[in-house]
């Protein structure tokens, strides 16, 4: 197990009730990350997780680990996690900006200050090796010579879809490394102090990209299904190759709402891209 200093990390993750924003609000300021219990129903998540294994578009990780991208390009249905609203309260309350103009600075408007970057489908397949500790990006693609951002730039919602336990692969997280400002060891060990997300289908774990954290490993017979949904305030554009943009004629049929958070991505440049593979076209 490798050692950091933990800041007298905390010994169990906080959880609270899905429509508490207050309370959530807090757990994030202590520890840097909260789980929303039950934020949907077990049979929503389990709907949700066939929805995200039949999804054909995958991006490989680590051996054992697939993501599964563009999930609202295959079913609109994945905007019942998009749009929480706790979860998008915690975003703006995250990556907002200043709301009333001052005389030397002005205001961006409120309604358009959180964007949709994406909604990705996290398979952990039986046997996964654990993932490697790391920030979201941008923070690991900044200048490392200089302290990285003490506010995030990002805020992750990991929609728990089957059990999250230890042993099926629960995201691990480092408590009160939001105050570290630098990279975690590229190690994928335990990291002292480390803590599992775990909690059941339908909860959701809120994550600001100021946090340590990693996979686990998947040591049962089923896969681990988690669908994650990033947020970004309204001055970032598209943040890695890995991350591809709603199909403008998905995006028309969206409601209003959620158009507004999304239009962003249809000027999205995708010269620049990852590794996919598509499991829905036929083999040569």
């Amino acid at each position: 197990m490798a050692k950091v200093e933990t800041n007298g990390s905390r010994d169990v993750m906080q959880y609270v009730a899905s429509d508490d924003v207050e309370q959530a609000i807090a757990a994030i300021a202590s520890d840097g990350c909260v789980v929303l219990e039950n934020a949907v129903s077990e049979s929503e998540a389990a709907e949700l997780a066939e929805l995200v294994l039949s999804s054909p578009t995958r991006s490989p990780g680590v051996s054992g680990y697939e993501f599964v991208v563009c999930l609202m390009n295959h079913d609109l249905r994945f905007l019942k996690l998009a749009m929480h609203p706790t979860v998008l309260e915690l975003a703006r309350h995250q990556l907002g900006g200043r709301t009333e103009p001052a005389p030397n600075a002005f205001a961006w408007p409120a309604e358009h200050q959180i964007l949709l970057g994406s909604v990705d489908g996290l398979v952990a397949h039986s046997g996964s090796d654990p993932g490697w500790w790391h920030m979201d990006s941008p923070m690991g693609q900044l200048n490392q010579s200089r302290p990285l951002p003490d506010f995030p730039i990002l805020v992750n919602a990991i929609w728990m879809l089957t059990p999250f336990r230890e042993e099926t692969g629960a995201t691990r997280v480092l408590p009160g490394s939001q105050h570290f400002r630098h990279l975690p060891p590229a190690t994928q060990d335990a990291l002292e102090g480390q803590l599992h997300c775990c909690a059941p289908p339908g909860s959701v774990v809120v994550l600001p990209n100021t946090v340590w954290h990693a996979a686990g490993t998947n040591q049962t017979q089923q896969p681990r299904v988690a669908v994650a949904c990033n947020y970004q305030p309204w001055w970032v554009g598209r943040l890695t190759m890995d991350v591809y943009p709603i199909d403008r004629e998905v995006w028309e049929k969206m409601p209003p709402e959620a158009q507004a958070l999304t239009r962003h991505q249809l000027e999205w440049n995708t010269d620049f891209s990852g590794e996919l593979t598509d499991t829905s076209a036929p083999e040569e």
